[in-house]
């Protein structure tokens, strides 16, 4: 049975029940095919409405069998959940953060570098200047960096141990550096504090 469907103002037809679905026929849209009286909503014709509630089921509108999977080349594209799983693994285990734990692209740490930016001396300033709660913070992973960092430097050492110990040092320099930022915030929300305070 062929029908006819006005989408959008415009009628199309004649069009079997699967490609009646493709042409973006809705519950509200309306069809006719020969025999019917008059247009009718396709939720209102028996045909179309169970053509559609198959679509949405996954299964072919005509003949309401399930429609096999093609593996076309966009599919074996795709990885594995094996594939993803050993991704995950993988990434976990370099300490990466990314979407589902999979490693994103230009971010990973070059951990066989020192840390760069982790300075006491700059700690202890901020904290003398800006604001000492978060300075003292900075000022203990400024030292837990360079203590990590020259732990790592030992020939005595194991390898897996020394790449540990490296990784630590780095993820001291990055709490460092955040607590830097959060030390010169508050100092300078003090100052306007105090600026405030002494123009009133």
């Amino acid at each position: 049975m062929k029908f006819f469907a006005r989408i959008d103002d415009t009628q199309v037809g004649p069009l079997g029940l699967g490609q009646l679905i493709e042409a973006g026929v809705r519950p509200s849209t309306y069809v006719w095919h020969k025999g019917m009286a008059d247009w009718e909503k396709a939720e209102d014709v028996p045909e179309v409405c169970r053509a559609m509630r198959r679509a949405l089921a996954g299964l072919d509108p005509e003949t309401g069998m399930e429609i096999e999977r093609q593996n076309n080349a966009s599919d074996s594209a795709l990885p594995s959940q094996e594939e993803i799983a050993e991704a995950e693994r993988e990434a976990a285990s370099q300490g990466l953060r990314g979407l589902r734990g999979l490693p994103e692209p230009g971010i990973t740490p070059d951990y066989s570098r020192r840390p760069q930016g982790v300075s006491v001396i700059g700690a202890i300033i901020a904290t003398l200047m800006c604001f000492p709660l978060t300075g003292l913070v900075a000022i203990w992973y400024a030292m837990k960096c360079q203590a990590h960092w020259k732990m790592s430097e030992d020939p005595q050492i194991k390898t897996v141990t020394a790449e540990q110990l490296r990784r630590q040092a780095h993820e001291d320099a990055r709490i460092y550096r955040m607590m830097m930022g959060i030390t010169f915030c508050l100092g300078i929300i003090m100052v306007g504090f105090a600026f405030s305070r002494m123009m009133v």
